[in-house]
C-alpha cells in the first residue's frame, strides 16, 4: 500500500523525476524478488506531498457511500506534468487499469473538478490530442506513430443512378433557317420545329457510396496516411496516426448509421368522383377526425422543400386562410396513421375508388420505384421510303416504335435525419394510353394508317416533410369527362329525321380528383418488422373475401 501512495504522489505532484531506465530496473527487480523476501524500504516522500495526499483522501467520499454502478469522481490539478505520469496516476483508486506506450511524451496542465476517468481522458484528448482506447476496464494510450487498422463496412458494392423527369410541353414553334437558295428547278429554305416547354422538373440521384467513403477517408488521414478500400469484401484498411484513426472511426460509425436507416412506405392512390357540392375539388378544411389532423403549407423553404405544419386541429391550422369550399390544399398530414379513417373522411365528398395500394421499403437516400401497368408499343416516327420508278421497286418507309407505359408508377426517395424527421421526394403518376389511328398521306408513297398513342397523365413532383407514422396526402390533380347517352323508343327511334322525336339525348359531366396518401414507418429493428407484419395480418383478417360459386 505504501508503494501505491508514493506513486500517486509522484504522479499527481507533477514534479517527480521521469520514469526512465532506473525506474524500469527497479520494477524488474521488484518482480524478480521472491514473495518471502521482504521488500526494500521506500524512502518517504516530503512532508508537504504527504499532507496534500492525505487532504485529498479525506475529501474523497468513502466507497460505500457511492451509488451502486457509479464511477468514482475526483479533482485533478497538474501543472506542466509529464503526460505518461498523469495517465498512470489518473486511475489510482479506480477500477480502471492504464497502459501507456513508452513513446508517449509531452506535458499536461489540467484543472478538472469532479470528473470520472473517462471524462478526464476525453478532456485530455479534446485539448491535447492524446488518443486512447477503452477495452472493458482497461485504458490503452497508444504510440503517436502511424498505425494500421482494419474496418468492416456493410454496404452494397454497386453504383445506383436515378432520374425523375416531369415536364409540360405545349405545342411547337417553327424557326426558319438563315439562308435560302433559288434555281431553275425551284427554291428551298430551311426550317426546324422545336417543342415549347412551359415548365419542367428534373431530379437526379447518383449514389457512389464506396467512392465517397474512400475520398472522405483520404481527406481525414491526410498525406501522411494511406487508405485501401475493397467494396467487394467490405473491408477498409487505414494507416494513419491515432488522432486520424479516431476521426476515421467516428466517420465510419456515423456513415453506417445514417446510410442504414430504413423506412417502410405505404401508399394509397385514390380516384375520387366528386359529389355535386364539391365540383371545385375536395375541401380539406372540412376533414376533421377528433383533432388528430394537422394541415397546412408554409410554402417553399430555402432548400426547396414544403414544410407541413404539425399539431392542432384543422380549423386552428387553417384560420380562414382558405376561403370557402373552393379551397384545396396541395398537401396535408394526418397524425392518426390510419388509412381507413382518412378514406372514410374523403368518402363524405365523393365516391372513392382505390386504384392501387403499393407498399415498399427502402433505406436512407435511396430511390425506390414501384410500377404497375403495361407497356404498349406505338409508332412515333416514319422515315425513308422511295416510290417505284423506271423499273426500280419501291422501298417501304422505316417505322420507329416506342413503348408507352399505361398504369400507376410511384417514385419515392426518403431522407431520414437524427430526429426521425422524414423528407420525401415523391412523384406519383397515373397514366392511361389509348390507341388512335392516324391517316398519313405521303404523296407518291401512298397513304398509311398508323396507330398512334394518345396519353392521359396525372402526375406531380413534390418534396414534403413529415414524421414517423404520419400520413401525407397530395391532392389537387383533377380531371373531368363528359358522358353522352341517347335513349330512343325501339323501331320508332330509328326512323330517319323523325326518330329524334321519339328519344332524348343527355350529357353528364363527371369530375374526378386524384389523391395520393403516403404513410411512412421507420424500421429501427426486428420489432418494427414484427409490428408491421402484425398490422398486415390484422388487415387481412378484417378483409372479407367474396364468395365464389361454381
Amino acid at each position: 500500500m505504501h508503494k501505491h501512495i508514493v506513486l500517486a504522489v509522484l504522479v499527481l505532484s507533477g514534479c517527480a523525476s521521469p520514469f526512465g531506465k532506473a525506474g524500469k530496473e527497479a520494477v524488474n527487480a521488484a518482480l524478480e524478488t521472491p514473495a518471502s523476501q521482504p521488500a526494500a524500504p521506500v524512502a518517504a516522500p516530503p512532508a508537504a506531498v504527504q499532507q496534500a495526499v492525505m487532504d485529498a483522501v479525506r475529501e474523497a467520499p468513502p466507497l460505500a457511500a457511492r451509488p451502486a454502478g457509479s464511477e468514482p469522481r475526483f479533482n485533478l490539478t497538474v501543472n506542466n506534468a509529464k503526460a505518461s505520469e498523469v495517465f498512470m496516476g489518473m486511475v489510482t483508486g479506480t477500477p480502471y487499469s492504464m497502459l501507456v506506450h513508452p513513446d508517449v511524451t509531452g506535458t499536461l496542465t489540467l484543472n478538472l473538478k469532479n470528473v470520472t476517468v473517462p471524462e478526464a481522458m476525453e478532456a485530455v484528448r479534446a485539448l491535447y490530442g492524446y488518443e486512447y482506447e477503452v477495452q472493458g476496464k482497461r485504458i490503452i494510450v497508444p504510440s503517436p506513430a502511424l498505425q494500421t487498422r482494419i474496418y468492416h463496412l456493410n454496404a452494397l458494392a454497386m453504383q445506383r443512378k436515378g432520374t425523375s423527369d416531369m415536364r409540360v410541353v405545349s405545342g411547337s414553334v417553327s424557326t426558319n433557317g438563315g439562308g435560302s437558295s433559288t434555281s431553275s428547278s425551284g427554291s428551298s429554305s430551311g426550317s426546324t420545329s422545336q417543342s415549347l416547354e412551359t415548365s419542367s422538373v428534373q431530379t437526379s440521384t447518383d449514389s457512389k457510396y464506396w467512392e465517397e467513403v474512400g475520398t472522405s477517408l483520404k481527406t481525414l488521414v491526410g498525406e501522411t496516411g494511406s487508405v485501401v478500400v475493397s467494396p467487394q469484401s467490405g473491408i477498409i484498411i487505414v494507416k494513419a496516426a491515432p488522432a486520424s484513426l479516431y476521426m476515421v472511426e467516428k466517420y465510419l460509425r456515423a456513415s453506417e448509421l445514417v446510410s442504414t436507416r430504413q423506412v417502410m412506405l405505404e401508399a394509397k392512390i385514390l380516384e375520387v368522383q366528386l359529389n355535386d357540392g364539391y365540383q371545385s375539388g375536395i375541401n380539406w378544411a372540412t376533414l376533421q377526425h377528433g383533432g388528430k389532423t394537422a394541415i397546412g403549407v408554409n410554402g417553399l423553404n430555402p432548400d426547396g422543400t414544403t414544410t407541413i405544419n404539425l399539431g392542432g386541429t384543422v380549423a386552428q391550422m387553417l384560420g380562414g386562410a382558405i376561403p370557402g369550399p373552393a379551397g384545396s390544399l396541395f398537401g396535408l398530414s394526418f397524425n392518426d396513421g390510419d388509412f381507413g379513417a382518412v378514406i372514410n373522411l374523403i368518402k363524405s365528398q365523393g365516391a372513392v375508388h382505390v386504384l392501387s395500394s403499393p407498399r415498399i421499403a427502402t433505406i436512407n437516400n435511396q430511390k425506390a420505384v414501384l410500377k404497375v401497368g403495361t407497356d404498349d408499343f406505338f409508332v412515333t416516327e416514319v422515315t425513308g421510303g422511295t416510290a417505284a420508278a423506271l423499273g426500280v421497286p419501291a422501298t417501304p418507309p422505316t417505322v420507329v416504335v416506342q413503348p408507352f407505359f399505361s398504369g400507376i408508377a410511384l417514385d419515392v426517395t426518403p431522407q431520414i435525419d437524427d430526429k426521425d424527421n422524414i423528407t420525401l421526394h415523391v412523384r406519383p403518376s397515373v397514366s392511361n394510353v389509348t390507341e388512335k389511328e392516324k391517316d398519313i398521306r405521303l404523296g407518291d408513297l401512298g397513304n398509311f394508317v398508323l396507330p398512334l398513342a394518345s396519353s392521359s397523365i396525372s402526375e406531380t413532383d413534390s418534396v414534403v416533410r413529415l414524421k414517423d407514422g404520419q400520413i401525407v396526402a397530395i391532392g389537387g390533380l383533377m380531371s373531368q369527362s363528359f358522358d353522352d347517352s341517347k335513349n330512343r323508343i325501339p323501331v320508332l327511334g330509328d326512323i330517319p329525321y323523325l326518330g329524334e322525336l321519339f328519344g332524348n339525348t343527355s350529357q353528364s359531366r363527371l369530375k374526378r380528383e386524384l389523391v395520393v396518401l403516403i404513410k411512412t414507418t421507420l424500421i429501427r429493428d426486428n420489432q418494427d418488422w414484427n409490428r408491421d407484419l402484425e398490422a398486415t395480418q390484422r388487415r387481412f383478417q378484417t378483409y372479407e373475401l367474396p364468395e365464389f360459386r361454381p
